[in-house]
């Protein structure tokens, strides 16, 4: 469906009017004061239209729009249009192939075939049409937005301006100040151009980095901007740097390029606090709370100079911060194109960065393009964030807001407030993960898993009467990688799962196992000797380097294929004797040009 019809050549004239003409064509032969075929040719509407209208108009009956009529009734758009801005409002807005796909799900759920659907899909081309009848909708770039921010509620914005309200009580709108600091980056970002037909790539030359100077903002209720306060990310601060800046600006440096402590006491100390000495009353300071931004120092000369210092609850600042909500965005807009101008200049063609030389230069041009909007925005912020006049309801308006359930059925509501539940909780605490060695083919179940952990738990909650530490693992072990591996037998053998002394009687481990099938030496409590024991419920040959009063030191081998090697460096650790589980003769080396050997007494146990 093509989304601008083209005319054919010979076919018929269609409307080439406007409705304010065909009224007056109508009220003029209502009249009497025309004829209609007169008023065919004077108002240019064709003569079956005026009848048609006529008819229409005397009926009473509300006219037909032209055209076919709309795949859906206004009824089920009317649906549509009111999931779509629900979805928008919990944070989950609907793109095009999203919208597509509801649309094909809602038409198979009824039973309804629609053949200009292909596939019962609408095409892109429908979703163009449903957007411009419902000019409620439009397409927009989303915003991404974190978990714990998306997890700010009325509960939190209530509490937060009902402290509000008691700071800044009485206090006139010059003395309430809200500073944040931002960064203007060396990318101006991508943009429109005129390329060939059908071409993947157009790319425009154009010098750009990663760097970006940040920048501290500070502005009043009343329309008030403070000179900005710059810092460079470099280790030493140059004269040229700071010259041809904005009036009365500051500039500054640190090796990462934001704002440390000590910097922002020089900036409160330097920028805003002579100004709030010079202003009478009570004075209030709001920022975010980040830990740089305050200080013993700040805090003792707020006490001092009756400033009352206001942080914003965590990660609300898309909300709450006037120069996050209506000053930064026109900013960043306005310095992009700037920076565009200066890269398609002869210096900025010339730099494969913007030089910090250069900086000042633009950012005070950036200044003086704001100067005519930055009262109008300042104060546009501080009144849509809440702040002055102190009100919750600008606020509670931008969060989502409970969805009348008349118009949307109850399992759809309980779906969409869960989906928003799921990302705005924490969730449980992620554990450490076992690997259960299972039969192919064989399946494990939930319940076996949960009384595996159980079974764990009580071992690890038992009193341990020495302390032996962890053996390492070879990394060449690939099928035992996992340092908390567990055997899983078929659930078959377990009996009941609610059981679990029948699945630790049912549960052999690999100890129990080898010493009913494997003829060992018996355990001789000498150094030097070759010796079987057990770890995490496998088996290992290793030597007795050494014997203490708490139990042996073991130097294990690692298994490389079907053999045994020593590994380097050394894997030595403190066993039990109760985890040897008899002697071996001594490793046979089967390969003359690498440390490989044989451990006959083990074939068997790993299949080999």
């Amino acid at each position: 469906m093509p989304r601008n019809y083209k005319k054919r050549i010979g076919s018929r004239n269609y409307k080439n009017y406007s409705a304010e003409t065909l009224r007056q064509c109508l009220a003029s032969i209502e009249n009497k004061e025309i004829t209609q075929r007169k008023a065919s040719e004077k108002y240019g509407i064709p003569r079956r239209t005026i009848i048609n209208q006529l008819r229409l108009l005397r009926s009473k009956m509300p006219s037909r729009p032209p055209g076919a009529p709309t795949t859906f009734s206004s009824e089920e758009e009317a649906l549509f249009v009111d999931c779509i801005l629900r979805l928008s409002e919990y944070g989950f807005p609907l793109t095009i192939f999203d919208l597509r796909i509801v649309i094909r799900t809602y038409l198979e759920k009824i039973g309804r075939r629609v053949t200009k659907f292909k596939n019962n899909c609408p095409g892109t081309e429908w979703v163009s049409s449903f957007l411009k009848r419902h000019s409620c909708l439009s397409q927009r770039f989303a915003t991404n937005i974190k978990r714990n921010r998306a997890a700010i509620d009325k509960e939190t914005i209530t509490a937060y301006i009902e402290i509000l309200k008691e700071v800044v009580r009485d206090i006139p709108p010059e003395n309430l100040w809200n500073f944040d600091e931002t960064n203007l980056s060396d990318d101006p970002g991508q943009k429109k151009v005129i390329a060939k037909r059908g071409a993947k790539y157009p790319e425009l030359i154009s010098n750009t980095s990663k760097s970006s100077t940040s920048i501290m903002f500070c502005g009043s209720a009343k329309g008030e901007l403070l000179p900005p306060y710059i810092v460079y990310k470099s280790k030493q601060l140059w004269n040229t740097w700071t010259e041809q800046g904005p009036k009365d600006a500051r500039f500054n440096n640190s090796p990462s390029g934001w704002f440390d402590m000590n910097i922002f006491n020089d900036w409160f100390f330097t920028q805003i606090l002579p100004i709030l000495k010079k202003q009478e009353g009570p004075k209030v300071i709001i920022g975010d709370n980040l830990s740089s931004h305050i200080s013993v120092d700040v805090l003792n000369a707020c006490d001092k100079n009756n400033i009352r210092f206001v942080c914003l609850p965590p990660n609300s600042t898309h909300l709450t911060q006037p120069l996050d909500v209506a000053f930064f965005h026109p900013m960043k807009v306005a310095w992009r194109k700037i920076l565009t101008e200066w890269k398609a200049s002869v210096q900025g063609r010339r730099e494969q960065v913007l030089q910090k030389s250069s900086f000042p230069v633009l950012l005070n041009r950036l200044i003086d393009i704001l100067e005519p909007t930055r009262e109008v925005n300042l104060v546009s912020g501080f009144r849509k964030c809440g702040i002055y006049p102190v009100d919750a309801n600008p606020l509670l308006e931008r969060l989502p807001t409970t969805v009348d359930k008349t118009a949307l059925q109850d399992s759809f509501l309980q779906s969409l407030e869960a989906k928003r539940l799921e990302w705005t909780t924490n969730g449980t605490t992620r554990g450490r993960r076992r690997k259960l060695h299972i039969t192919p083919g064989k399946s494990v179940t939930e319940e076996l898993s949960t009384l595996l952990d159980d079974k764990e738990n009580e071992e690890l909650a038992q009193p341990s009467t020495s302390k032996i530490p962890c053996r390492r693992r070879a990394s060449s072990e690939s099928s035992y990688a996992e340092s908390n591996d567990m055997s899983v037998h078929d659930s078959s053998d377990l009996g009941s799962l609610g059981d679990l002394e029948n699945l630790e009687a049912n549960t052999d481990t690999a100890a129990e196992t080898c010493n009913e099938n494997c003829n060992f030496k018996p355990i001789v409590k000498a150094v030097g000797q070759y010796v079987v024991f057990t770890y995490e419920e496998e088996i290992f040959p290793g030597k007795i380097t050494k014997i203490t009063k708490e139990g042996p030191y073991i130097s294990s081998m690692e298994r490389s294929l079907k053999s045994w090697t020593w590994p380097k460096p050394v894997d030595e650790i403190q066993y039990n004797w109760q985890d040897i589980l008899g002697c071996i003769e001594v490793p046979k080396k089967i390969s003359t040009r690498r440390e490989i050997y044989s451990v006959p007494e083990l074939d068997q146990t790993w299949g080999f």
